[in-house]
């Protein structure tokens, strides 16, 4: 008779193993309805476990509205709503369409997606183009003529000379020894990327001469102006690779952790695309900007922890002390939420590495059922919106704990003969 937590710690092994041999590389920059499959010109994906559109309130519910009106598919925010309500206009969840969002999450179609496709499996992740340093971005919640401004000049000039310049670059670029590299100077790869948009452009910069584009300045003015270009490609990259850890019978292995305006859910390796839904978290730690206190926060959705689920942004905490400035906490607290993530997963990456833990590797493979059994839940690093739109700070968050215990549940009660066999 076959031991079922033998057969659970192989099945756990073969996720893990999926998610280290991910080679992610940017192979294009396109129109997300040229490249996500099974997108249409009238639905708008957004984050987190799906909703009916009467559940999406505030921040996400406005930005879901805002990129209706953006794409041409109502002409305020007032029709937006009616034809939403209507089901004249999808709403879907970004993970179905292999791509993922950043805060509301919202992408359209005719919005620029980074393509990022895994050297060995073709797995493909996606994500839309960071929308800059500017208050009046969509994905927090604010649409008027300025974020249609900002959304339109990513469309006609960023996102297709990007595109032009990654599409010279035979075989794409790897993405992976960047985030590697990263790690070593300073950055988590969620909510500080500082060293990997240098180093990203590093890579650009030659083919970016080579072309000669006319819009080449205003592309390098746009990476350049702030620290976060390569979040958006850090998500895609992760759920590239993430996506190759699904459906291994028997494991507990997470493959994707969102968050939506209602709720906090994840997906498990061994139980395919269903979502384990639970009461959305507070922040652990923040760092407000001047002039906001907790009042003011507002969660409306996200799914940049897709980075966590592969040992990146708060599994890497002990990797980025400069941190402390930005989401609050202290070097001390972030190590010890680190260690403490390595009761929680099934392995340590073996090229994602921590400099202060002596180069150990960053614990990888959240695994559901250690958490359901110690109580101890994810910790990711964040963004936080207000409730008026627009970010106000950062902080650090825990999962809480009830997905982790249905998903867990669920994955008990499956026959042994669902598992991988010892």
């Amino acid at each position: 008779m076959h031991d079922p937590d033998a057969r659970i710690e192989a099945a756990n092994r073969e996720a893990v193993q999926r998610l280290f041999d991910g080679q992610p590389r940017l192979v294009d920059v396109r129109p997300a309805i040229d490249v996500l499959p099974g997108m249409t010109k009238d639905t708008v994906l957004t984050s987190g476990p799906p909703l009916p559109w009467s559940e999406y309130t505030g921040g996400q519910r406005r930005a879901i509205a805002g990129g209706a009106v953006y794409e041409g598919l109502a002409p305020d925010l007032a029709a937006a709503e009616k034809a939403l309500a209507n089901g004249d206009i999808r709403v879907a969840g970004c993970h179905d369409f292999a791509t993922v969002g950043s805060l509301a999450g919202v992408t359209t179609a005719s919005m620029p997606v980074l393509v990022v496709e895994d050297e060995h499996s073709g797995h493909r992740g996606h994500c839309t183009l960071f929308e800059g340093e500017t208050k009046a971005r969509l994905n927090y919640g604010l649409y008027d003529a300025d974020v249609q401004q900002n959304l339109e000049f990513l469309a006609d000039v960023i996102g297709p000379t990007l595109g032009e310049a990654v599409r010279s670059v035979e075989g794409g670029i790897p993405l992976r020894p960047l985030i590697e590299r990263a790690l070593r100077q300073g950055d988590e790869l969620h909510s500080r990327n500082t060293a990997a948009s240098l180093l990203f452009l590093r890579e650009l910069v030659p083919a970016l001469l080579d072309l000669a584009s006319p819009h080449a300045r205003a592309l390098t003015d746009y990476m350049t102006s702030g620290d976060y270009f390569f979040l958006r490609l850090s998500m895609a990259a992760s759920k590239s690779m993430a996506d190759r850890a699904y459906d291994v019978p028997g494991s507990s292995v997470v493959t994707a952790m969102a968050f939506s305006c209602r709720e906090f859910g994840i997906r498990v390796s061994g139980l395919g695309s269903r979502w384990f839904r639970g009461p959305l978290p507070a922040p652990e730690t923040h760092q407000l900007f001047p002039g906001f206190t907790a009042d003011d926060i507002e969660v409306m959705g996200g799914e940049s922890p897709i980075t966590e689920v592969n040992g990146l942004g708060g599994l890497a905490q002990a990797a980025a002390f400069p941190l402390q400035a930005y989401q609050g906490g202290t070097p001390q607290r972030m190590v010890e939420r680190n260690l403490e993530m390595y009761e929680i997963t099934v392995a340590e990456h073996p090229t994602f590495r921590i400099p202060f833990l002596e180069y150990r590797g960053t614990p990888a493979g959240i695994d559901a059922r250690r958490v359901a059994a110690t109580g101890i839940t994810p910790v990711m690093d964040v963004g936080i919106a207000g409730r008026a739109g627009g970010q106000i700070g950062a902080g650090c968050f825990r999962a809480p704990l009830q997905p982790f215990l249905d998903a867990a549940a669920a994955l008990a009660a499956q026959p042994a003969g669902d598992a991988l066999p010892a």
